[in-house]
């Protein structure tokens, strides 16, 4: 009674000296000791609030020693129904012992050892099981070249019968969760970067997400009517990923799409037709498309509508795009066909215009319905501008077809990413007129992570850029401040080479610009933002919280159409202007392209387009940089499904002569 009544005081999962003497009593009282176990397990579990005094504890005591001696009390066993995902887990027991060895042998070069209670992921049993092989994901001293490491499950010893345990194993229901890197479908390299562990604590960077659309989230109440149009560009572009361009904008709210064909023999300008005869027949109602081939025809057409060409002599920006244009600049033909397509949509009386390449779409989250009507159309009537920022595509294979269902993996752009704030347009084009429209801002106290971590990633790709032996001249002051701050603190400044860390095309996003009918259309400004048609500043909203759209963009999507792309460019001149502008990446694969061979060439697409040549996109998941959106190739797929007919109820079916299509009754 004495013991029953000291453990009410003692947590069920602390062990007392109580608990022995109940159990010792029990035992001089002619119960067994597995029954006398379970009976002072079963008082264990009451608290000092069920305690009613010593007293009054008699008899309860008294009725579990009698089913006690009769060997009444049963255990009860928990079933763990946790499944086994196929994982290793191990704990380390005995740290003296657990060292990691080059190889399942003890004689081996150690390359490192654990701590009592650590957690040790493994890949495979080895030897009988006597050792353990490590997961690429677990640290140990890779620096002499070794690409594994083992653990011993068994301290040494001669006999084998009393050999002890070095490690033991973890029940499912003990696992870690599982990475973030893993959930993305990812991989560890050997010799590679190590995503952080859980007990490291890694920051989640990325502010972006796109939740799946809860199942009882009522309908949006409102019916947006707001017409929308979009221009692109289209070079070199296979047909099924024209087809898809189109088809996804449809479905997402946009009206009218205007395609701009640079080469006017362009094979796939056939199918675009095919499209446009599809829109114009009226297949269904809301849609349209404009096919336009960039001949001398249309070039001769431009050179008296464009904005551009019209004020010529009346500013020098004006002038420089026109003198750039007549020299064949790919940006620059751009500029005027979107100054067309705008004039154009203003026209049939739009709403809203964007342009983007063939190789972007705008996407709207799974929250708004996908819908860029509905995002657009609650925009209010002050704003005439919205900037979308870019996620980079990421190509996991070297071949892709249609990037826009088969690219799923995107790095996240800066700006949706914590301590950054996009620049105010305004801020913007007063560098531009002061000259400093390509200088960035320097890193903060709430951007210095940023650095820290690129720094890693271009440290771990030295060994890769020195073998391709680019020439590029160094790149101009303030293209990344926060790399060349983070070279100054370490001390490395000037001697690591680039190594194209973070985007490998431009991340400026794009704007889609508000049409009024009372006043004149705005105009390009670059590729990336708009001004008034009377020079005067617009008023942008910045897209930049959790749940906004934002432009997907597929710049190099396989290692055949990047080096397509770059044979068709050809040598990129190297003029300061250049450098500042176009991003570090482009001017590099141009280089490889053109003047490397084949091995260096998939080295570079590698390391600096897949950029996972050294599990960099697991070092990033786990950072929150790395994000998979499948909205795109979800909704592709869906609609490429049959669509069932509706069911016809009574009394709504309708009848039509079927020579008039006059509607004469209802059955």
């Amino acid at each position: 009674v004495d013991a029953c009544a000291a453990v009410h005081f003692v947590a069920p999962f602390d062990w007392s000296k109580a608990r022995t003497r109940g159990v010792a009593a029990c035992l001089n009282l002619g119960v067994e000791e597995p029954q006398a176990r379970l009976l002072m397990e079963e008082m264990c579990k009451r608290s000092d609030r069920d305690f009613p005094g010593v007293r009054a504890l008699e008899p309860i005591v008294e009725a579990a020693l009698e089913r006690a001696r009769g060997g009444q009390l049963k255990e009860v066993v928990l079933q763990d129904d946790t499944p086994d995902d196929g994982r290793l887990y191990f704990r380390v027991v005995d740290p003296e012992d657990c060292k990691l060895h080059a190889a399942p042998d003890r004689k081996s070069t150690i390359l490192g050892e654990r701590s009592f209670n650590d957690i040790l992921r493994g890949a495979q049993l080895v030897k009988n099981g006597a050792w353990l092989e490590l997961h690429a994901c677990e640290e140990f001293d890779d620096s002499g070249g070794h690409r594994k490491a083992f653990v011993p499950l068994f301290a040494a010893t001669d006999d084998e019968d009393e050999q002890e345990e070095v490690i033991e194993r973890l029940r499912p229901r003990e696992y870690p969760r599982r990475p973030r890197w893993e959930q993305l479908g990812l991989s560890v390299k050997p010799v590679g970067l190590r995503p952080p562990k859980d007990t490291d604590f890694p920051q989640d960077y990325g502010r972006w997400r796109d939740p799946e659309r809860p199942p009882n989230q009522k309908d949006w109440p409102f019916v947006y009517k707001h017409g929308l149009a979009l221009a692109t560009v289209v070079r070199g572009a296979p047909d099924y990923v024209l087809d898809s361009f189109v088809r996804w904008h449809w479905i997402t709210g946009w009206n009218h799409i205007f395609l701009y064909f640079d080469d006017p023999e362009d094979p796939a300008i056939d199918h675009a037709k095919v499209l446009e005869h599809f829109s114009v027949t009226k297949a269904i109602d809301g849609i349209g498309l404009s096919v336009r081939k960039m001949d001398s025809e249309w070039w001769d057409e431009a050179k008296v509508t464009s904005r551009f060409f019209l004020r010529r002599e009346k500013n020098d920006m004006y002038e420089s795009v026109c003198r750039a244009c007549e020299k064949g600049n790919p940006d620059v033909r751009q500029l005027i066909a979107f100054d067309l397509a705008v004039q154009e949509a203003h026209r049939k009386g739009m709403d809203w215009f964007a342009h983007v390449g063939i190789d972007e779409c705008v996407y709207v989250p799974k929250l708004l319905d996908n819908s860029a009507r509905r995002f657009l159309g609650s925009r209010e009537r002050s704003v005439d501008c919205v900037r979308l920022w870019n996620h980079e595509a990421i190509p996991e294979s070297t071949q892709v077809q249609d990037w826009f269902r088969e690219c799923t993996l995107f790095q996240v752009n800066r700006q949706h990413c914590q301590g950054f704030k996009p620049p105010r347009e305004y801020d913007s084009l007063l560098r531009r007129r002061e000259g400093r429209e390509f200088e960035r801002e320097g890193p903060t106290s709430e951007t210095r992570w940023w650095g820290k971590l690129m720094s890693t990633i271009r440290a771990k790709r030295q060994a890769a850029v020195r073998r391709l032996k680019l020439d590029l001249p160094p790149a101009p002051p303030g293209v990344s401040p926060e790399l060349d701050v983070m070279a100054a603190e370490q001390g490395s400044n000037g001697q690591e080479q680039e190594a194209f860390v973070y985007f490998s095309a431009d991340d400026h996003g794009k704007t889609v610009v508000r049409l009024r009918a009372e006043v004149q259309p705005p105009m390009p400004l670059g590729l990336h933002s708009f001004l008034a048609d009377s020079g005067e500043l617009l008023k942008y909203e910045q897209a930049c919280a959790v749940g906004d759209p934002v432009v997907l963009h597929y710049p190099d999507a396989s290692l055949a159409l990047w080096r397509e792309k770059y044979e068709r460019l050809g040598e990129i001149p190297l003029g300061q202007e250049i450098q500042r502008e176009k991003p570090r990446a482009h001017l590099a694969s141009s280089q490889v392209v053109l003047h490397r061979q084949r091995h260096q060439q998939e080295l570079f697409y590698r390391t600096a387009i897949m950029q996972n040549e050294y599990s960099e996109l697991a070092l990033l998941a786990e950072h929150g940089l790395v994000i998979r959106i499948e909205g795109v190739k979800e909704l592709l797929e869906f609609y490429d499904q049959p669509r069932e007919a509706p069911e016809q109820l009574p009394g709504r079916v309708q009848l039509y002569d079927l020579h008039t299509g006059m509607k004469f009754g209802r059955a």
